[in-house]
């Protein structure tokens, strides 16, 4: 796979076709690409009046999905899911990022994440078995959005690929026992992370990502991460009605002991400067033989400013978004 910062869709990960290593340059067999072969993908909407959150996570070890609404105005979830795949469930990932369908079926509940590349555009649908109905949808064609595009050294042998977007206007519903979510009445925007590849087996990042109107009505999106996509490149940027500035490596600073305490979110070239507070979170933990989870996603409000590379500052205030901080053994 070749690494790098990329400008255009990549097509389909032919993983099954790549000379998998070992550390000590030894050909591994095929059979070990399929166990060694991991990806994710998060999508999700916020507004000051919610978060919304659904992951699928694809691994030989590992097929799992979670998915939340959280009420800022309630101070509450109104739903919050979690599955993990058994006999006879269902579980695709999807291996181009711009095209094709990751679905993931627990029983009756259904999870279906769609890209299509002609239009540029992604789809999170959702069926749940109490009568919840999600349909969220956003397009990389407005306003000519760049998309993060990036693959990087991981390990002596492995590559992760990323592909991520925020700050890009929502569209369609939730509806279910809670009620109902307009997301184009509540100026919700939304968010996308594509993750691919051989990545390590036992890993920890932290991460922060928002997706909201500045007060003068620019849309603007936040990604930034620090312990994996740091070899030769970073995934950090901020975009600003689609127009990506790339930042250098950054600091996410928290009390691991007080994880609703405020967060501190910094780069080291002061093009981030930020503080989140924690209106709730989301939590998965626990450790099997050959699975391992301290992961905690927290969601709530940003402040700070945000500077370009020719110094234009863009306040930010009550921005809704995410923090996240994860140990994973998969």
């Amino acid at each position: 796979m070749k690494k790098g910062l990329f400008g255009a869709p990549i097509g389909p990960i032919h993983y099954r076709g790549y000379r998998l290593k070992s550390p000590l340059g030894a050909l591994l067999p095929e059979e070990r690409r399929e166990s060694d072969f991991k990806g994710f993908q998060f999508l999700g909407a916020v507004s000051a009046r919610f978060a919304l959150g659904c992951a699928v996570t694809y691994s030989a070890a590992l097929k799992s999905a979670f998915l939340y609404i959280f009420d800022f105005s309630e101070n509450r979830f109104v739903l919050e899911r979690r599955f993990g795949a058994r006999q006879g469930d269902e579980c695709r990932f999807a291996l181009d990022p711009d095209a094709g369908e990751s679905l993931f079926r627990f029983g009756e509940n259904r999870i279906v994440m769609c890209a299509e590349k002609e239009t540029l555009s992604k789809k999170l649908d959702v069926c749940l078995d109490d009568g919840t109905a999600i349909s969220l949808s956003f397009s990389e064609s407005k306003p000519g959005f760049e998309t993060l595009r990036l693959c990087t050294q991981t390990g002596a042998a492995g590559w992760t690929y990323a592909q991520k977007v925020a700050g890009v206007t929502a569209e369609g519903e939730a509806s279910g026992p809670f009620g109902r979510y307009d997301f184009a009445a509540l100026g919700a925007c939304a968010h996308h992370d594509y993750t691919a590849g051989f990545l390590r087996p036992e890993t920890y990042w932290n991460w922060a990502c928002f997706s909201g109107r500045a007060a003068n009505g620019a849309l603007l999106g936040l990604n930034v991460s620090n312990g994996v996509n740091e070899t030769g490149q970073t995934e950090n940027c901020f975009w600003v009605n689609g127009a990506m500035v790339k930042c250098d490596h950054a600091m996410i600073d928290f009390d691991d002991e007080n994880l609703e305490a405020p967060w501190r979110i910094s780069s080291q070239d002061g093009k981030v400067d930020l503080t989140f507070t924690p209106a709730g979170g989301y939590h998965a933990t626990g450790e099997s033989e050959k699975i391992a989870s301290n992961f905690h996603q927290m969601f709530g409000f940003f402040k700070g400013v945000l500077k370009d590379g020719d110094g234009k500052a863009f306040d930010i205030a009550a921005m809704p978004g995410f923090t996240e901080t994860q140990y994973l053994r998969w």
